[in-house]
């Protein structure tokens, strides 16, 4: 794997990081699979840039820099990668790294819910029941809880229990309508 990604090849280089990143099979090394991780990250490798944004973030392998983890996130979420879109959610949301974005928070959970990830679908019912730049909707979140448990979501359960206790009882019937 080692010499396949010193020969250029991405991929080679991206699964050499991560294998450097979780210590499988060589000594943990969180610099060198920072610069497995650049090397795929720019050859343009989606899974690269995410895994790079995601050194960042914490700061494995050199420094922490949310501005460079959240740019990241965006460039891998732009091409589908789920991971980055529910990290970059969670960056626009908090305001990390960046301009708190509310909306744009939404917006990308909501395309990695349809992409079929629960993590966004469960994102997306917290900010829907906790206001997060607008009203609290719990009808709203009710539906999103509900897909996030469709999808395997066991936490969503929970939430789900909770709404029941405070959602009126109009909108227990929209929410189930």
């Amino acid at each position: 794997m080692r010499r396949a990604a010193d020969e250029g090849h991405a991929a080679a280089a991206n699964n050499f990081g991560a294998m450097l990143h979780h210590g499988r099979g060589v000594h943990q090394d969180f610099a060198a699979a920072r610069a497995y991780y650049t090397q795929a990250a720019e050859a343009g490798l989606p899974t690269a840039i995410f895994n790079l944004g995601f050194m960042y973030l914490h700061g494995l392998g050199g420094v922490k820099d949310e501005e460079k983890a959240r740019e990241h996130f965006e460039r891998a979420a732009e091409m589908s990668v789920v991971d980055a879109i529910t990290y970059l959610g969670a960056m626009l949301m908090t305001g990390a790294g960046g301009p708190q974005a509310y909306d744009a928070a939404r917006e990308w959970w909501g395309k990695g819910a349809n992409l079929g990830d629960s993590r966004c679908a469960f994102n997306l019912g917290i900010a829907n029941a906790g206001g997060h730049g607008q009203k609290p909707d719990y009808v709203e979140a009710w539906r999103w809880f509900s897909r996030a448990h469709d999808m395997g979501s066991h936490s969503a359960a929970n939430e789900l229990e909770r709404l029941a206790i405070v959602m009126t009882e109009e909108e227990r019937r929209r929410a189930d309508a």
